[in-house]
This record gives C-alpha cells, sequence and structure tokens, in this order.
C-alpha cells in the first residue's frame, strides 16, 4: 500500500515538472483565453515599452480624431470671426427719403454709429425749384436725429429717435405766399422707425415722429411781386418727421 502512494505522488511531481519545463521552453508566459478585442486587453509590460503596431495605431487615432475635431470647429471659428468682425465695423449708411422725392424735395441723409446701439442721422433736404407757379415750395432743411436701437446690432429692427430742426422756406399756396422772415424754423420731436434689412448692403426704413416747430413768417399775395399781408409767428404740434427711405449701408 505505502509502495502505491510512493509511485502516485512520483508521478504527480514528474507531471508538475515536465508542464514547467515545457511553459519555459514556449517563453514563459502562459496564453489567456479571452473574447476581448487584442486591443482591449492589458498585457502586463515589464519592460514599460509600446509595442510599435500599438504606437502606430494610437498614432493614427490620434490624428483623425484632430482632423475630425478640425472640421467640426472650421464652421465654428469662422462664424466668431464674422461676428466679431460685425461687432467691430461702425454702422454707416447712406439714405433717400422716398415721401420727399416723390413731391420734388429731393434730400440725402448719412448715418453713423456713435455707441454700440446709438446712431447719429444728418438728412439734409433741398428744394430750389417751382414746381407750379400756383403751388410750389422751396425749402432748406436739416433734421439731425440722435437714435437708439433696440437690437444689438445698430442698423437693424426697432429704434426711437429724438430729433432737432431747421429750415428755411417759401411755399406758394391757392392765392397767398409764406416766406420766413430770415430767422429758420426751428423745433424737436421724438419719433419712432424700423429698419429692414433687404440684402448684404440695402434696406428699407420707415419712421414717424412727432414733436414741436416755432416759425415767424410773412404772408404775401401769391402772384409775382405780391404785397405783403402781414407777419405771423406761429406754435405748431403734430407730425414733423416721416419716412420710407431706402437705405444702403457701407
Amino acid at each position: 500500500m505505502r509502495t502505491n502512494i510512493l509511485r502516485t505522488v512520483t508521478l504527480a511531481l514528474g507531471l508538475l515538472a515536465s508542464t514547467v519545463l515545457w511553459a519555459q521552453q514556449q517563453g514563459g508566459k502562459p496564453k489567456v483565453m479571452t473574447s476581448a478585442a487584442p486591443e482591449e486587453t492589458a498585457v502586463y509590460n515589464p519592460s514599460g515599452k509600446v509595442p510599435k503596431a500599438t504606437a502606430q495605431k494610437a498614432k493614427d487615432t490620434s490624428r483623425d480624431n484632430k482632423k475630425q475635431t478640425s472640421k467640426a470647429e472650421k464652421p465654428r471659428k469662422e462664424k466668431r470671426e464674422r461676428t466679431a468682425a460685425s461687432a467691430g465695423a461702425r454702422y454707416h449708411a447712406l439714405k433717400t427719403n422716398l415721401a420727399f422725392d416723390a413731391i420734388g424735395a429731393l434730400n440725402l441723409a448719412y448715418e453713423v454709429q456713435v455707441h454700440k446701439r446709438m446712431t447719429l442721422d444728418i438728412p439734409v433736404t433741398w428744394s430750389l425749384w417751382d414746381a407750379q407757379r400756383e403751388h410750389a415750395l422751396r425749402i432748406v432743411a436739416l433734421q439731425p436725429e440722435l437714435r437708439w436701437w433696440m437690437g444689438d446690432e445698430p442698423g437693424r429692427g426697432h429704434f426711437f429717435g429724438l430729433h432737432a430742426h431747421a429750415a428755411w422756406y417759401n411755399l406758394k399756396w391757392d392765392d397767398k405766399r409764406y416766406q420766413d422772415t430770415g430767422r429758420p424754423l426751428l423745433g424737436a420731436g421724438l419719433s419712432y422707425g424700423y429698419k429692414l434689412p433687404i440684402g448684404e448692403h440695402w434696406g428699407a426704413e420707415f419712421n414717424a415722429g412727432l414733436g414741436y416747430a416755432n416759425m415767424k413768417y410773412d404772408t404775401y399775395y401769391n402772384v409775382e411781386n405780391g404785397a405783403q399781408i402781414d407777419t405771423r409767428i406761429r406754435n405748431y404740434f403734430g407730425l414733423t418727421r416721416l419716412g420710407l427711405s431706402l437705405v444702403y449701408r457701407f
């Protein structure tokens, strides 16, 4: 009985020694069976060196990720640049009031940004000829207006304005003619308007205002070299600004 047990132990030790020697001849590292992908399997590497194939694959993956990030970032970068350029550019525009042009009172206005949300509009109106003998208006007028824009960008959307006016005039109407005495019409008012962009540079502007005007004028008979009738002073409250303008933005 004892002899059988010794034989069994000796046989087991021999098999164990044979297995160890065979494993050492195969590289000393037993293979591990796993269902994970090779790149997902953590391998003990006492040397600390990364295999060339793994390092190259990591570089390629990093390069691809950078390219994709760069492509995604490009539109956002261009948008930020356009926004910055728009924010840094001062608003300038030339305009003409089509409502005045229609009655023969030519006009031109220049508007420039003076603050983040404020612009200064300077319109000049003139008419130096008679359209008819009985009905005509000769006028030179200035009406600067300081505007506050409701949006983040001036020259777009709703605005409120504070304007002043000065005008020299000679008005023929039916059998009377009214002419300033050398002192211009003077006054001020408040207005509201809206600017509608039509394209990159063009736009349409609508505005109306109410205010006050004081005028001193002579009245004449509306005939050639007509006699003077009287001199009057008038205080006016009502419509002081009306516009339907075509705008060109620089």
